[in-house]
């Protein structure tokens, strides 16, 4: 893949339309699994994945602008890849299609040569695909959002000649993502790490330019990357934590608030606002301990079994070229459960094989070689066409008001999840998709027509004897291709129309179904056009996470009764005293960097194997007093071999927002650190210790809790083998806060 000119990839846009099967993403995968990282023979670095299903039937996969493999890397644009585009069949194997801009194609607004190319976001709309990205570096006054256009998902791709956003709201200008509601609205999410958070703001119907003023959707410091689904009416705001970008120490969790507005507030699991002074986040990924970390920046995608799937970035911290700095794209199950998200249950990013996506029908076709596995029944003949969006597609029918079908010949029954991709192309008929067909009298068809009316009609000896209706938005084009798909569980069927199968439905329909042989396509006066035509087994969903960390009996604590604290000991001068039953210790100007004073810490030596210490601390972050930067008071737990071989697990106020971090880093800046539950003036702090049995390493997993009996279990970090770490207390990285501890206690 390594090229001397733009105008290779360029013209690899065009050439590898026409190839044949992808090349296997790994050979040595066994049939039916895959295991991260993805992609692996194309790219070592597939940064900020975007992913879609295009109406020629491929997913495609977009990235960040990179090298994509080491032995590319050079620099500053030596053998770049702008915004390189990948696709596949099945999800697992991919092949290399070309990239977004190149030096003979690219924004003229900004300066190419110090512009970076981030970020890319892929939407359909209306028979044209749209890409939003964020345009960084010296090459512009600032950070800013761009978009282009193009009419197929590999391009040609032609920028709009402007920044989509062109006031500063004091937010970072990069990381957009589209969303487009059910009643047209186009909003565009983008935002990272500055004050005034994440945000969100409306769209013109182009999506173009704003309306109005943007509002803030996440809190200051909190995160980037967002994204919005709908589901189950509710909307789904996933963005990525602190840690983008650290292979040592870098965290990016996702977390996912939800809201009943696209603007929201949203709210976590728990109903704490994702902007309050201690912003809330449900976590949906996190460093588990394995090889994989920085983890975040995610996507999300669903096979053709109904079974969704998040892409995320990461860095594999065992690889041994520690300056490469490629971060290649993860691919895990995201399960939701009791109504929220989830990767692997719980068990977040895997290592090692996993049961692949579904990525080929029980019946269905995308007609490139004619109707082979489909039968026709009613008036009039099915017919193939082609065209440069879709590829081949099915027509079908007749002129006629009475429907005509195109059936699978052998398609699975029971629960099933039914997709194609549907046009109308008379304003007088419909096109449909089959949820159940007996008999041309005895059938239950989703139709659309030219208006947007989702409709489901269920035919009983040639009457209709149910039938329901939902009206998409006025304007919409169903003379372009749509998605339509429905899923069919104990004879429910929920229905929905969209663009292209992200989350966000234009149309629903819940109805009950009879047991008749589902999937296939309907048309009425020959109206429709189909295409990725398919019936598939519905995926099981996973209704429990996994368990959180048993805590076992107690084993010894420190209840601060007396000034004798025996068995402990400190590292660095003694500071702070037993008072009234507490630990009562004035944060220090002083951490464990090296770079200043070096901070005390109140350890103790740890129990063997497996356990878990607890703390409970008061420290009124609410009431930090620094103005400067470099004073953040902290106070926690802390895991000790030496300073530079240490974490400690504590609540900051970063900015205008309270966190808790497990502080990866040795310093007071909170940036690669990893966010664990919700910040509180009081907390009960929890680091369970466990050994990886194959690296003998020191493995801590935090959590937190507001109220000593509910516990957030966040991320997993590492201290290397050999050492035992000892366990103890921090206050430290600024002065003006007051720690107070009740106590310590470890615990099986």
């Amino acid at each position: 893949m390594r090229r001397s000119t733009m105008a290779v990839a360029t013209a690899a846009v065009l050439s590898l339309l026409a190839v044949g099967p992808p090349v296997a993403a790994d050979p040595g995968d066994a049939p039916g699994t895959y295991e991260n990282h993805v992609m692996d023979d194309l790219a070592d670095a597939f940064s900020d994945p975007s992913i879609i299903q295009g109406k020629d039937g491929y997913w495609y996969a977009y990235a960040t602008q990179t090298s994509l493999r080491k032995d590319n890397r050079g620099g500053p644009w030596d053998d770049q890849y702008f915004m390189p585009i990948m696709r596949s069949l099945d999800l697992v194997d991919w092949e290399y299609v070309g990239e977004v801009f190149g030096r003979d194609n690219h924004p003229e607004w900004r300066d190419f040569e110090k512009t970076y190319y981030w970020a890319p976001d892929v939407r359909y709309i209306d028979g044209l695909y749209y890409l939003y990205y964020a345009a960084a570096g010296g090459g512009g006054p600032r950070n800013q959002i761009g978009l282009a256009t193009a009419p197929t998902p590999a391009g040609p791709w032609t920028d709009i000649g402007r920044p989509v956003i062109e006031e500063d709201d004091g937010a970072n200008q990069i990381d957009p993502a589209l969303f487009v509601d059910d009643d047209g609205t186009k909003y565009l999410y983008y935002g990272s790490f500055k004050d005034a958070g994440v945000r969100a703001v409306e769209l013109n119907a182009d999506g173009t330019a704003p309306v109005g003023d943007s509002v803030q959707v996440v809190g200051s410091r909190q995160g980037e990357a967002p994204y919005v689904v709908k589901r189950d009416g509710f909307y789904y705001l996933f963005y990525s934590g602190l840690g983008c970008c650290e292979r040592e120490k870098g965290g990016y969790p996702v977390f996912v608030g939800r809201s009943d507005s696209p603007l929201g507030p949203f709210t976590d699991r728990d109903g704490d606002s994702l902007t309050g002074l201690y912003p809330g986040g449900t976590i949906v990924n996190s460093p588990n301990g394995n090889r994989w970390v920085a983890s975040g920046h995610s996507a999300n995608v669903v096979d053709h079994s109904g079974q969704e799937w998040i892409l995320v970035n990461g860095f594999d911290r065992f690889e041994e070229d520690l300056t490469w700095g490629g971060r290649p794209t993860l691919m895990d199950r995201l399960d939701w459960i009791d109504g929220w998200p989830t990767v692997n249950a719980g068990a977040w990013s895997s290592d090692g094989p996993q049961t692949a996506p579904v990525g080929a029908w029980d019946a269905g076709s995308r007609f490139e070689d004619g109707l082979g596995g489909f039968t026709a029944e009613g008036p009039g003949r099915w017919t193939t066409g082609e065209d440069d969006l879709s590829g081949g597609f099915a027509a079908g029918g007749a002129n006629s008001p009475t429907p005509s079908f195109l059936l699978p010949d052998d398609g699975p029954s029971g629960d099933v999840r039914l997709e194609a991709d549907v046009r109308v192309t008379d304003d007088r008929g419909r096109a449909g998709l089959v949820l159940g067909y007996q008999d041309s009298r005895n059938n239950a068809v989703a139709w659309i027509d030219v208006s947007g009316l989702l409709t489901v009609e269920v035919k009983r000896h040639g009457r209709i004897v149910e039938r329901a209706a939902s009206q998409a938005y006025e304007g919409l084009d169903l003379s372009a291709w749509h998605s339509l798909t429905a899923v069919i569980d104990g004879g429910a069927a929920h229905v929905e129309l969209s663009a292209s199968l992200l989350g966000m439905p234009l149309a629903e329909l819940d109805v009950e179904v009879p047991d008749w042989t589902p999937g296939g396509a309907a048309s009425t006066r020959g109206a429709a056009q189909v295409d990725n035509l398919g019936a598939t087994a519905l995926y099981e969903p996973v209704t429990e996470r996994i368990a959180d960390p048993e805590v076992g009996d107690l084993l010894f604590g420190e209840e601060f009764d007396d000034a004798d604290l025996a068995g402990w000991e400190w590292f660095g001068a003694p500071d702070g005293q037993v008072q009234d039953g507490s630990y009562v210790w004035p944060t220090q100007d002083a951490d464990l960097s090296g770079k200043g004073a070096m901070a005390s810490a109140l350890l103790h030596d740890a129990p063997e194997g497996t356990y878990t210490v607890e703390a409970k601390l008061h420290l009124p972050i609410s009431e930090d007093p620094a103005t400067d930067e470099s004073q953040r008071p902290q106070a926690g737990l802390v895991a000790f071999q030496t300073p530079s071989s240490s974490i400690h697990l504590a609540p900051v106020k970063n900015g205008p927002s309270g966190q808790v971090l497990l502080w990866i880093g040795r310093d007071r800046n909170p940036w690669p650190e990893m966010q664990v539950g919700t910040a509180a003036d009081d907390l009960w702090l929890r680091l369970r210790h466990t050994v990886d049995p194959d690296t003998g390493e020191h493995l801590f997993q935090a959590a937190t809790s507001r109220d000593g009996v509910d516990y957030t279990w966040g991320g997993v970090w590492h201290l290397p083998e050999g050492v035992d770490p000892q366990i103890g207390l921090v206050s430290m990285a600024g002065e003006g806060l007051t720690a107070t501890f009740d106590y310590v206690r470890f615990y099986e």
